[in-house]
């Protein structure tokens, strides 16, 4: 499933989706950006599918079993706005049983479907073929190659669904032909197709919480817990980046949950409730959780906005309630995590931030109203003894991490704090390694000269003319190396048991 199942023509801000995208929440790709250097809405398309089209929820409606003969009839090649869908935008589902000769099924085919308005992604049998997703392939030809194996002697079924956001939509044939060919043999594919009316445009524009998460009043219902394939994004600063790459938290929670669930950082360095700087062409929060698909969101706030004081308590919920606002676009199923105390420095020469506790127990309180006003779960950390958690700043060392991450699990699950095992440390050294290789997938270096102000100069750019930039499609072959290592994770997970 997932990634990144998740979020990247995402902004992420990534450049526009291509790929090979399962029904999982963390394949998250690149995407485009416009040329004013904001993320342009109509690049998340593949995302935006995922999370409203309902076909593509686990890509149900290309299903090998699914039973289409209610479907609409439409005979292709043409533009569906002159077949029965006047004016229309967005997505629609085409399918066709056919048969297939022995022959052909038993070696190389392919599948020659023309120019399709705009993209589309392509299913034979249940299993996808192939898909152009990005802006500005409405010419061009679709020609997916079918190996051995890929059809089956006599009826097969063909799912193609398509997406059109403005103008003539529909598998056209402008360019190219229409038939599946292989071995000598061709079979056509003109003539009449089943066909279903996903999400329309205007759906796909319209803000919302994911498919999974319904509003309520109480989210989680009053009890912390991880469903199957939860996507748990984790926000804050400096202290969750560094937590994120101990993997502490991650591995208590993966041992504690009989169910599977996917991690993913969205915390930076120095982020606050009042300011999250990101690189130009970024995206915002909302992009990320989005693209990710996250359903729980575990954050940790107010550890540095508490040294401007209680005086400014006030600015700092109002700050932390439009962060929030942020969130729930996505998910209102949020863990807020008070600040941890604050230590005597060993060192007589740094200041005594310890003097400040007083500070923490009041933006801790704020932060606990606040859960509760919105009916989040909240971990308080404000009374716990932090003795030994911090070096010589505010920041965890590593032993205080491992306590952080013992005492917030402890606190949502209602559990004893667990010990560290052998198993316990070889599962978190697999996490640690998954989780690098997120970071470099979702933050990776020379953002600029991958999707920022840079993309232009040789450098950024493939040395063979006309071909694809090699920097995008490095980072978009990190996605298949974290399925590999999740699928490492729950298979040790098990095995514990």
């Amino acid at each position: 499933m997932f990634l990144y199942h998740r979020a990247l023509y995402l902004f992420i801000a990534l450049a526009t989706v291509e790929a090979e995208e399962s029904s999982d929440r963390h394949r998250i790709k690149p995407r485009s950006v416009d040329n004013g250097g904001s993320v342009s809405p109509a690049r998340q398309w593949p995302e935006l599918i995922r999370i409203h089209d309902p076909g593509s929820r686990d890509d149900g409606w290309a299903r090998e079993d699914l039973d289409h003969t209610n479907w609409e009839i439409m005979k292709l090649p043409t533009h569906w706005e002159q077949a029965g869908l006047p004016e229309y935008d967005g997505v629609v589902w085409f399918r066709r049983t056919i048969e297939v000769p022995a022959l052909m099924a038993s070696g190389e085919a392919t599948l020659e479907l023309g120019a399709i308005d705009d993209m589309d992604v392509t299913w034979i049998n249940g299993k996808r073929v192939g898909g152009h997703e990005e802006p500005g392939d409405h010419f061009t030809p679709r020609s997916y190659k079918l190996g051995p194996g890929a059809l089956k002697p006599g009826r097969n079924n063909i799912t193609i669904r398509v997406f059109d956001h403005g103008h003539g939509g529909g598998i056209a044939q402008t360019h190219g032909k229409l038939q599946l060919s292989g071995s000598g043999q061709n079979v056509p594919l003109a003539g009449p197709w089943r066909y279903k009316v996903g999400a329309s445009l205007q759906l796909l524009l319209t803000p919302g919480q994911s498919l999974s998460n319904p509003s309520t009043e109480n989210p989680f219902g009053g009890e912390f817990y991880l469903e199957a394939n939860d996507v748990v994004a984790m926000a804050g600063s400096t202290n969750i980046v560094k937590q994120f790459e101990f993997g502490f938290l991650e591995t208590l929670l993966t041992l504690d949950s009989p169910e599977r669930a996917y991690f993913r950082d969205l915390a930076w360095q120095a982020d606050t409730v009042y300011l999250q700087q990101r690189p130009r062409n970024f995206g915002s929060h909302f992009d990320l959780l989005r693209r990710m698909g996250a359903s729980i969101i575990i954050a940790n706030f107010g550890q540095i906005e508490a040294l401007d004081g209680a005086t400014h308590l006030p600015q700092f919920l109002t700050a932390y309630g439009e962060l929030l606002d942020q969130f729930k676009k996505c998910t209102r199923r949020i863990v807020l995590v008070s600040p941890h105390r604050f230590e005597k420095p060993s060192d007589h020469l740094l200041p005594d931030l310890s003097q400040r506790n007083g500070d923490i127990a009041a933006y801790s309180e704020g932060i606990r109203q606040l859960a509760k006003q919105r009916g989040y779960i909240y971990v308080d950390l404000s009374q716990v003894d932090s003795s030994g958690w911090t070096s010589s700043s505010s920041l965890l060392n590593a032993e205080g991490q491992w306590l952080w991450a013992q005492n917030v699990t402890s606190q949502l699950t209602g559990k004893a704090p667990k010990v560290r095992t052998k198993h316990f440390d070889l599962l978190r050294q697999h996490i640690r390694r998954k989780n690098l290789l997120w970071r470099q997938h979702w933050r990776p270096t020379n953002w600029s000269f991958l999707y920022g102000n840079r993309q232009q100069v040789p450098s950024s750019r493939d040395h063979r003319p006309g071909q694809p930039r090699w920097f995008p499609e490095e980072v978009r072959a990190i996605i298949p190396l974290i399925e590999q290592a999740e699928e490492s994770i729950w298979k040790m997970r098990t095995q514990s048991q």
